[in-house]
């Protein structure tokens, strides 16, 4: 398929030539400095900008969980000159959990390419009497409602992760949101928690430091920074599967020569050894790419999934 996308990019570059971009580009980013998806999106758009002979600017526009940089980009200019770099919350949590959201993910952007996926992973404070998934089911069931778990807020992957576990073991957890993912590791490092499905990037070094302990990784393979560590449906928890991803998307009505060229370039950006090096972070994240129809394919999917969930979990935002 990526074949195809470039054969077909590269005859669209023949009849419009080599207008495309003439000026600096911009990518928003509706989430903090600082976090896994800013320093993904930096590494690709410094390389992009090279490629394309043109700057690209990052912006943080930050806001309501990522909604308030979602919808600016959205009422962008289709012209090619506007990305947005947003991931699982935003484009595909949020429109089940928020009565009334300002944008449509689907209808409002055009999926340019996959960047990135990182898994998150179940960790428990050292001080917890569990070392595994069903060990922490046992303890939670023997004191319910007792048993406490962090997120970086009502709705985000780490909320809805562990309310998943909870309706497969059959247990009450007592959650407690936090306002971004910094705070909640912090409470999970001072024990004020006692389990977190943490992103990778967040919690693995504090595993390697033995400040955590991993019980399970969400996903479908086990992590090549944490071999010993089962995956969840190894450990118990069949469909608990939770990789926080990353696209690159631009306003609907971008033209598709632009489109085709943009993943054509970020895919060769993603091919760099030293941009998956940075990316793949040791093993935690991993680096993807592939057409603008597989990224349109994964959200309706996950847009779907996540419905679910978050009907099944009763977790709302009017």
């Amino acid at each position: 398929m990526r074949v195809m996308a470039l054969a077909l990019m590269l005859g669209c570059a023949a009849a419009w030539g080599q207008a495309y971009p003439s000026r600096p580009l911009r990518v928003i980013l509706p989430v903090p400095a600082g976090g896994y998806y800013d320093t993904v999106t930096r590494i690709v758009s410094q390389r992009l900008a090279e490629r394309l002979g043109q700057p690209v600017v990052v912006e943080n526009r930050v806001g309501a969980g990522g909604v308030v940089g979602t919808v600016y980009a959205a009422g962008q200019p289709p012209d090619g000159y506007t990305l947005l770099f947003n991931g699982i919350g935003a484009m595909s949590i949020f429109p089940s959990l928020h009565a009334k959201l300002a944008y449509d993910p689907v209808r409002d952007f055009e999926p340019i390419i996959l960047v990135s996926t990182v898994p998150n992973i179940l960790v428990v404070h050292p001080s917890v009497p569990a070392r595994s998934a069903d060990e922490l089911a046992a303890l939670a069931r023997s004191r319910p409602g007792e048993v406490s778990f962090a997120s970086n807020g009502i709705g985000t992957t780490q909320h809805l992760a562990a309310e998943m576990f909870a309706t497969a073991k059959g247990v009450k957890l007592n959650h407690i949101p936090f306002n971004g993912s910094a705070p909640a590791v912090t409470a999970m490092l001072g024990g004020q928690t006692m389990l977190l499905f943490g992103v990778a990037s967040d919690v693995l070094p504090h595993v390697k430091a033995g400040k955590l302990r991993a019980l399970a990784v969400a996903s479908a393979k086990r992590m090549q920074a944490l071999p010993e560590v089962p995956t969840t449906a190894e450990a118990g928890v069949p469909g608990v599967e939770i990789e926080i991803w990353l696209g690159a998307f631009a306003p609907k009505g971008t033209p598709r020569e632009m489109l085709l060229r943009l993943n054509s370039e970020i895919y060769k950006v993603l091919d760099m050894p030293e941009v998956r090096e940075r990316i793949t972070q040791d093993g935690i994240g991993e680096v993807k790419g592939g057409t603008p129809e597989e990224l349109a394919s994964l959200l309706r999917s996950e847009i779907a999934k996540w419905a679910r969930v978050v009907k099944a979990s009763g977790a709302r935002v009017d």
